[in-house]
């Protein structure tokens, strides 16, 4: 009995945390390099923006930076190019160290909705398999194939699935957005 408790308890906690998982690529999407723009100056805007082209014109050539200063987005806030500016090539044109042996084009189409959509069915898979649990402590889920259905245990470890699947979607959301926005620089070097 007090297993099945520390159980529940931890699945509540999973599924709170899936709940907050939403909210931050939410967040993260809408406000989070805003944030980390001003929390580089404790200035205005327009100032920290100025700093981060400062810090770039120390690693960037001057015609990437001139780029990302016409860009409408990059141009109020350049924290991808900061974030990437390892992964970042210039050859004829903008492209992206994959990985070490691998130089491709940035991403042309932003996948941020479709992340979203992920993010939120997962949520919601989480919240069943909360629901799921405590139905399960009051009856049982009939039939050998849902049979799992009625071990707290197997359902703690979907959740843990899930909420690590929800976070890898997360940051997954933040690079190719990151570089969907540094492929946009294309269009300025022609």
């Amino acid at each position: 009995m007090i297993q099945t408790m520390l159980v529940l308890a931890v699945i509540f906690i999973g599924v709170a945390f899936a709940v907050y998982q939403v909210y931050d690529i939410y967040y993260a999407q809408n406000v989070g390099d805003d944030e980390a723009l001003a929390m580089r100056e404790g200035a205005s805007r327009a100032s920290a923006a100025e700093s981060a082209f400062a810090a770039l014109r120390g690693v960037f050539p001057e015609r990437l930076v001139s780029a990302a200063q016409r860009d409408e987005t990059l141009s109020r806030n350049p924290e991808p190019l900061l974030r990437r500016r390892k992964s970042i090539v210039l050859e004829q044109g903008v492209k992206i160290r994959y990985l070490s042996l691998w130089t491709g084009r940035p991403v042309a189409h932003d996948w941020r909705k479709a992340l979203l959509i992920v993010v939120l069915v997962d949520c919601l898979v989480a919240m069943f398999l909360g629901g799921l649990s405590l139905y399960t402590v009051a009856y049982e889920v009939p039939g050998a194939t849902f049979a799992w259905m009625n071990d707290p245990v197997v359902i703690l470890v979907l959740l843990a699935l899930v909420i690590l699947l929800t976070h890898a979607v997360a940051k997954l959301d933040l690079y190719l957005h990151d570089l969907y926005r540094i492929g946009r620089l294309n269009r300025y070097l022609a």
